[in-house]
């Protein structure tokens, strides 16, 4: 964050203080060990006790990272123990000499108040006193936010820090007044917001206090929202300070809808032209930023008689921030009239937003005119209607040509919405060339007509509608993208409905099987839910029972024969589409067409297939009337709950049903501890290896005569009498690369060389061995050499489970 555009939070910059203090002691690690020891964290400890230790921690990042953990805390303990235990916490906590600490305490309060008002009858002793749940967030909550409100507003300010802590202290404020009773937020939140709007000294806390009230509006009663929160909003509205008139310009918009229309256009109505008129501009974009909303609340007569005047004025303010702000809020306000009050000179307003010559947009060239009006065309053309879409159409054509492609991006995903306002007439003719367009342009354009072409082409007649049937099974093999194969297998069972029966079966239903063994498992899982419901919707008359030549019947064996796949996913793909196709078909197909094959694999070698099988009956066979009794499902059921996997066995039964354990080996018997300087061997290489160095496996131990195997595995008890033949050929690898150390070798010429050992030597010389290189660059002899096969053979002789090794989906099972 120290380059990018947004400032640093205090939370932000503490955090990257201790990381630089951390990677300076990694560099310099023999200066302040004490510091890394003081910020570890003790994970023995319960959260609840992390919380209450490290919370008072001399360490800023320690307090502040388990001050966090106090919502979750509450959460997992209880509105009992949070009472006892994390209450008496807050008060220090509050008074931290860190602003992220109190910023963190200030959020964290709203989920452990939500915790206390789930019981907010249950009492415990805090602090010497017996109290109440519900009196803890009134009587100290509350107090503690609105302290720190008006702490936030004092010298710190400068600081750049307490604009955050203020923003989070009545962001919490507010969150908690709506756990309360209406009632009961006056004579506690209320209270004290209003004594920060009667603070005639501190303008921070007046703007605080107007942010508060506005928000505050639909969260207190009706009654007292218009006896105390309307008359101090108009009050802070005609302060001599223009941060206060600003905030309470951004909030007319919500006042406006708590008080109701009738009152609104008597009071507010006024103050808001009022301060439209201000000398200040900043006011002024502040009330064409409410203006939408406003509109909303008030009358339709009023919105045309008196707030197009005052947005006319706003568009050709002399504030070029003020005709920016205009133009992005044309379009809502215009979506919020009835189109008898959108005359033509003020459609053309928001028409010209489009238009790369627009002054407006010339003003300012970065302000992204162009996409607020691609974003609001859709509201602005149900607001006029069909009819008048010649007024909207030039806008349109050049909104789809637009250089910036989130401009593009933004009508892409609206299509469909324009289709269906304008009717299948004037979509064909002004928006399927668009569309055509659209489809061949970017990825991230293309998507967004991809994701809705099932209503686009719901609108369209069928004859025209019928072209994009081949586009559709194209799209899968035009791009690498999987997203668009995910976002068309979404759409299977709204599209097939669209097309006849006949080209719908022949191009879309091989389309759903391809996508339902996609590459991808997103695309397979979405492509599956939706195979049984575009095969109801295709053969809903198809007559029972199914004869031989039908498409229906012919896609249910191509799914039965992925049973019998050699591969464990095709078989996992098979149940998957099964489950399916049990969801949405009769149950008579069923009975006729996929019992059998599901029974089969209901003892299935991977334990992944048959946990698909154990979820598809329980969820919907046994569940099912007519299914539930047949023979083949109570067989499958009866295997299923007698299997050896735990996670298929809890799949089958009820819930609370707890499996027996997997039996797990015995454990080896205790070696003894290596002597201090004694003769090693490392599977027959010997030297001396003292205590402190490397520890070595000892291949003639008498704890393991068989040379390293475990006699009580069956595969290596096969392999047993191997054991020295394995030492040998190790034995010759670890001598070839690292030869035994001596304290002299002789050379060549007789002349004595002094070459002791190293500790990196040896390091190098398992790093060859780990690799398989001799030091010369050749590769010693290897384990492929030891005549031990037959016996591995013969252990392994009749084992089914290689067949799926083969494919790949051996190692999933075993």
């Amino acid at each position: 964050f120290f380059f990018s555009h947004t400032p640093a939070t205090p939370e932000q910059l503490l955090r990257a203080k201790v990381h630089l203090r951390v990677r300076l002691m990694a560099m310099n690690p023999g200066e302040e060990d004490g510091y890394t020891s003081v910020l570890e964290i003790d994970e023995s400890l319960s959260l609840l006790e992390r919380v209450k230790y490290y919370s008072q921690s001399a360490v800023a990042v320690q307090r502040l990272v388990h001050v966090q953990e106090l919502g979750a805390c509450a959460e997992e303990i209880g509105p009992a123990a949070a009472l006892s235990e994390l209450v008496p916490l807050l008060k220090d906590v509050s008074c931290d000499a860190e602003l992220s600490v109190r910023q963190a305490l200030a959020e964290q309060l709203v989920p452990l108040c939500a915790v206390l008002m789930k019981a907010p009858e249950e009492s415990a002793e805090v602090e010497g006193e017996e109290t109440s749940a519900h009196a803890v967030v009134v009587e100290t909550c509350v107090p503690l936010l609105s302290a720190m409100l008006t702490a936030g507003g004092g010298q710190e300010l400068a600081g750049g820090g307490s604009a955050q802590l203020i923003d989070a202290a009545a962001e919490a404020l507010v969150a908690i007044a709506a756990l309360l009773p209406a009632d009961e937020v006056g004579t506690t939140v209320l209270t004290a917001v209003l004594t920060l709007a009667h603070d005639d000294e501190s303008e921070e806390n007046r703007v605080v206090a107007t942010q508060l009230l506005g928000s505050l509006a639909p969260v207190v009663s009706a009654e007292l929202c218009c006896q105390f929160v309307l008359p101090e909003v108009i009050s802070l509205a005609d302060d001599p300070v223009f941060r206060v008139r600003k905030v309470a310009a951004l909030k007319l918009g919500g006042l406006t809808a708590a008080v109701g229309a009738e009152l609104a256009q008597a009071r507010l109505l006024s103050v808001y032209e009022a301060l439209a008129a201000d000398d200040i501009w900043g006011v002024r974009k502040a009330c064409v930023e409410s203006l939408p909303e406003i509109a909303n609340a008030l009358p339709v007569d009023v919105r045309a008689e008196r707030l197009v005047p005052l947005l006319r004025s706003l568009y050709e303010d002399g504030s070029r921030w003020v005709r920016i702000c205009a133009c992005q809020a044309l379009g809502p306000f215009l979506a919020a009239l009835p189109s008898d009050a959108i005359s033509p000179e003020l459609l053309r307003l928001f028409t010209q937003l489009a238009a790369p010559a627009n002054p407006a947009r010339a003003d300012a060239a970065d302000s992204d005119i162009a996409y607020f009006c691609a974003f609001y065309l859709p509201g602005v053309a149900q607001a006029v209607g069909a009819s008048r879409w010649p007024e909207l159409a030039e806008a349109f054509r050049t909104l789809t040509t637009n250089m910036q492609w989130k401009v593009r991006r933004t009508l892409s995903c609206a299509m469909h919405e324009l289709a269906s306002i304008l009717g299948s007439g004037l979509t064909e003719s002004e928006l399927v060339p668009t569309f055509d367009y659209f489809l061949k342009d970017l990825d991230e354009v293309k998507v967004g007509v991809v994701a809705s072409i099932a209503p686009f082409l719901r609108a369209l007649s069928p004859e025209a509608r019928h072209k994009y049937l081949g586009a559709i099974v194209e799209m899968r093999a035009e791009t690498d993208n999987w997203r668009f194969r995910h976002t068309l297998a979404l759409q299977l069972a709204d599209i097939g409905p669209l097309f006849p029966r006949e080209a719908a079966v022949e191009s879309l239903v091989p389309l759903a099987l391809d996508l339902a063994t996609d590459s991808v498992a997103e695309v397979r899982i979405a492509a599956m839910a939706k195979v049984g419901a575009l095969l109801a919707s295709l053969f809903a008359d198809e007559p029972r029972p199914l004869a031989d030549a039908s498409p229906l019947a012919a896609f249910l064996r191509m799914v039965c024969n992925m049973a019998s796949s050699a591969s464990c996913h095709r078989r996992a793909n098979c149940v998957q589409i099964c489950t399916s196709l049990v969801a949405d078909l009769p149950p008579q197909l069923t009975r006729e067409h996929l019992l059998a094959e599901l029974a089969t694999l209901a003892e299935d070698r991977v334990p992944n297939v048959r946990l698909l099988v154990a979820r598809l009956t329980k969820e919907l066979l046994l569940p099912s009337a007519e299914l539930a009794s047949h023979p083949l499902v109570a067989r499958m059921a009866e295997a299923l709950r007698a299997d050896s996997d735990r996670d298929v066995l809890l799949a089958i039964h009820e819930p609370g049903f707890e499996p027996a354990p997997y039996r797990a080996k015995p454990p080896p018997p205790p070696r003894q501890p290596p002597a201090a300087e004694r003769p090693a061997s490392l599977l027959g290489l010997e030297h001396p290896v003292s205590s402190g160095g490397f520890e070595v496996f000892d291949a003639d131990a008498e704890s393991d005569p068989s040379g390293g195997g475990d006699t009580q595995d069956p595969v290596l008890a096969a392999t047993s009498g191997q054991g020295a033949a394995i030492g040998s050929v190790f034995s010759t690898s670890l001598e070839e690369l690292h030869p035994p150390p001596t304290d002299s070798l002789t050379a060549a010429d007789g002349d004595a060389v002094e070459d002791r050992q190293k500790p990196w030597l040896v390091a190098s010389a398992m790093a060859r061995l780990d690799m398989g290189v001799r030091p010369d660059g050749t590769r010693p002899p290897s384990l492929g050499s030891i005549a031990v096969a037959p016996q591995a053979a013969a252990a392994t002789e009749g084992d089914t489970v290689a067949e799926d090794e083969a494919d790949g989906g051996g190692a999933e099972g075993r």
